[in-house]
Formats: C-alpha cells, sequence, structure tokens
C-alpha cells in the first residue's frame, strides 16, 4: 500500500520548488522557463512558513539566502529581491493572523493579499535598486499567476490547518 508523503517530505520538495523557480528562469535554455513566467515558489514558501508560524531563525534565513540568490542570477542589485521576500514573510504573518480560519479560501485570500503587498514593495523598491525607467511588469505578472496556483501546492508549504488556526482562541 502507498502512503501519502509525510509533511517533512512535502516541505523539502517545497524548498527544492523555491529554488528551481529562482534558478530555472535565469539558465540560459531560451523561452523554456521565461514564457509564461515561473511562479515564485519563494513567495508560496515565504507565506507558508509565515502562516505555520515558523518563529525560528531559519525561514528568514533561508529566504533571505533565496533573495541573494535570485538578486545574482538577475544581475542584481543585491538586496531587492531579499527585501521582497522578508517584506513577503512579514506580510505573511500579519496576514496569516487576520485570515485564521482554518479553510482553503481564507489560506488563499491571505496569500493573494500578501501576492498583491509584495508587488506593492516592488513597485516601491525596484526604482530605487534599478532607476525609475524599470517597471514591475514581469514581477508583478509572476505574483498573480504564483496567486492563481497557491491553492495546487499549498501542502509544500503548509499544512490543511495552520499552526495559528488550531491555537485556542483564534477564530474559526
Amino acid at each position: 500500500m502507498t502512503r501519502a508523503p509525510n509533511q517533512r517530505v512535502l516541505r523539502a520538495f517545497g524548498l527544492v520548488l523555491a529554488i528551481a523557480s529562482v534558478i530555472l528562469p535565469a539558465l540560459p535554455m531560451g523561452p523554456l522557463f521565461a514564457q509564461p513566467p515561473l511562479p515564485l515558489a519563494v513567495l508560496w514558501a515565504a507565506y507558508g512558513w509565515a502562516a505555520e508560524d515558523e518563529a525560528g531563525w531559519r525561514a528568514p534565513l533561508l529566504l533571505a539566502a533565496l533573495g541573494l540568490l535570485h538578486d545574482q542570477m538577475a544581475g542584481g542589485p543585491y538586496g531587492l529581491f531579499v527585501a521582497l521576500y522578508l517584506s513577503a514573510y512579514l506580510m505573511g504573518r500579519i496576514v496569516a493572523a487576520a485570515m485564521s480560519a482554518p479553510n482553503l479560501v481564507s489560506l488563499w485570500g491571505g496569500f493573494i493579499v500578501t501576492a498583491l503587498l509584495s508587488i506593492v514593495i516592488a513597485w516601491l523598491l525596484a526604482p530605487i535598486g534599478l532607476g525609475r525607467q524599470v517597471g514591475i511588469g514581469p514581477y508583478a505578472e509572476a505574483a498573480l499567476i504564483t496567486a492563481i496556483l497557491f491553492p495546487l501546492v499549498r501542502p509544500l508549504y503548509m499544512s490543511g490547518v495552520g499552526a495559528r488556526a488550531a491555537q485556542p482562541g483564534a477564530r474559526r
């Protein structure tokens, strides 16, 4: 008989997917990984880790490392994707606490809000790091695709009931 993979295996696969979403678009493989834009799996990880109340140092450290890797693969400047991913984590903690009902609609709505706020952060930070002429259209498109696909990958980044939602006194 086959069993469903445990949460640890799913989380490891989610981390691999987040790393792949950073590396694959930068590889010289032509338009294969460029169109349509690959989802930003790091945003899934940031929100999932925040919603699951990953209060340790590992989640922000991994997100910062993935941000530096993304900055390197994108050709710089360093710090732009670090700021985006860490801010998504912080926003995810706030939004996940506000939308703590343990159902898919609440979890998906929380992720959509987090993705939209990350677009706002990109709109604010990109001109500082890349100049006023830069547009955030590709990032916004990838973030929206990421938000649409969230229900399909949610098990890779968070359990069915978030840790915050399972706490006594949490809204149900």
